[in-house]
């Protein structure tokens, strides 16, 4: 099968991500298309172990490439792969998010192995090591591993990292004479104060870089003097900038400037009380969620009505003095009662937040919170995921594909106004096969392909929609179409 149809694509695109197709049919597809069926293999949730043990042994580098990156390869496999021939599947090899850990052993091996890349590797052993830490997001287990590593030569190269950390400190005390080395002068790199000699002429990701890192006061002064909005945006948060630069940017006539010196946690209760009547509604919010003030202050600030747009509907940074992601649990707790929304918005990203605080929060008066929280705490209720599907239009797919999502009765939205709510009913076990076929033929493309996909709709539907050119990828997805079948799909291709 080396010429196809561009309508056969679709098929082995559906074919190779259907949950139920067996492994037989994928190692068909592997034979006889590997690079349309690795479109598919992408996005299927799990591979049978016969499948990877094949795609890591394929002859070709897009299919091998493709296992090495999948979420559910095998640890033993994604080892395999780190052996591979072609240098650029070595490198998809080292890891993403999601996929299991491998075994230290394994990672001693490719620290130990990395200084000395084969002959056919393009890139400096500086570069593998930074390719190796970015795609693992600087795991703070990888990196004790290489500060403990038995090859000094491990050692120097995590030293000099771009991304300093504490883990590292150890190495200031190393054995070997060049590895201390290496580590006090990355460290005091880190540390030197950014001259006006360090920042480059134009905007661009070293210029942000030094903009955050220590600042001499020449630096700062020559920032101030250009008025340049953006670089100040970031001299108004860094904490090494002087108090009296500090109090002229909270009187720039920038509102955004001012939002962002608002949230320094240096700030005197001079400025904490100028800030809270600004003129500029901005800026009264972002100083409103500031801990030098009391409820009572806060409760006297006017931040307007609520705002929709929520940032991040994942993870848990928030910017500023409230980060979230590190204050304590009783902190959090403090935020989930205040009378201030964008403090409970910061306690509704907590997934270790306590169940009584959830449900109170679950009934909170403002959108954000509720939403915040049915998309980050692991026991929202069910009914609240709903509730916010409903209400608030990001995020939506994230949300309806949490496992605490509620399935049942989804059917009664068959006639909602909003395509986005009827698609829901393709996830209602219990929708009657005449409604889920009825909207697969519904005028929103979106509504038809979530249709397309539904197991409960009737075979005979699924059938016809394998010719439908928009809808035959998610129709060969659908769980519910037999094996039997797929395979003839397949053999009556091999016929044109």
């Amino acid at each position: 099968m080396t010429q196809r149809a561009p309508a056969f694509a679709p098929l082995v695109h559906g074919l190779a991500r259907n949950p139920a197709a067996p492994a037989d049919l994928l190692l068909h597809l592997l034979r006889t298309c590997p690079e349309l069926a690795c479109v598919g293999l992408r996005d299927r949730g799990a591979l049978p172990g016969r499948v990877q043990d094949v795609m890591s042994l394929h002859p070709s580098r897009q299919v091998r490439g493709t296992l090495a990156e999948h979420p559910d390869v095998a640890p033993a496999i994604r080892t395999r792969l780190l052996a591979d021939p072609d240098w650029r599947v070595r490198i998809r090899a080292f890891g993403r998010r999601g996929q299991r850990p491998l075994p230290d052993e394994v990672l001693i091996q490719l620290l130990a192995e990395l200084p000395q890349p084969s002959p056919s590797m393009p890139h400096t052993s500086e570069e593998l090591f930074g390719e190796l830490f970015e795609a693992t997001r600087y795991d703070r287990h990888l990196v004790h591993l290489a500060a403990t590593h038995s090859d000094p030569e491990v050692r120097r190269r995590v030293a000099v990292l771009a991304v300093w950390r504490d883990d590292l400190r150890t190495l200031l005390t190393d054995p070997v004479p060049e590895v201390r080395t290496a580590a006090a002068e990355s460290l005091a790199e880190h540390e030197r104060v950014m001259q006006p000699t360090d920042l480059p002429e134009q905007h661009c990701h070293a210029f942000w870089y030094v903009l955050q890192r220590p600042l001499s006061r020449a630096l700062v002064d020559r920032v101030l003097a250009t008025d340049d909005v953006e670089a100040l945006y970031f001299v108004a948060i860094n904490p090494t900038t002087p108090p009296d630069v500090v109090e002229t940017l909270l009187h720039h006539p920038d509102i955004g400037i001012r939002c962002r010196a608002a949230t320094r946690a240096d700030l005197t209760s001079g400025q904490l009380l100028r800030l809270v009547t600004d003129p500029a509604v901005e800026v009264r919010t972002a100083v409103s969620t500031h801990p030098g003030l009391t409820e009572q202050q806060r409760a006297d600030i006017d931040i307007g009505a609520s705002d929709t747009n929520f940032g991040p509907l994942e993870g848990l940074r928030s910017a500023g003095h409230g980060d979230a992601s590190v204050a304590g649990l009783d902190q959090a707790r403090q935020w989930a009662v205040s009378g201030n929304r964008l403090l409970r918005r910061r306690a509704a990203r907590r997934p270790d937040l306590p169940q009584d605080l959830v449900a109170a929060l679950a009934d909170d008066p403002d959108l954000g919170v509720r939403v915040l929280l049915a998309h980050n705490h692991p026991h929202a209720p069910a009914a609240l995921l709903l509730r916010c599907f409903l209400e608030y239009d990001r995020g939506r797919d994230r949300l309806s594909a949490l496992p605490q999502f509620p399935k049942a009765g989804l059917a009664r939205f068959a006639d909602h106004p909003d395509p986005a709510v009827r698609r829901l009913v393709a996830l209602d076990p219990h929708a009657d096969a005449e409604l889920v076929g009825r909207l697969s033929a519904d005028p929103d493309i979106a509504v038809r392909t979530a249709m397309a996909g539904c197991p409960r709709l009737p075979l005979e539907r699924i059938t016809a929609l394998l010719d439908a050119p928009e809808l035959a990828e998610h129709a060969a997805a659908n769980p519910a179409l037999p094996a039997e079948q797929m395979w003839r799909m397949l053999e009556q291709d091999a016929t044109h």
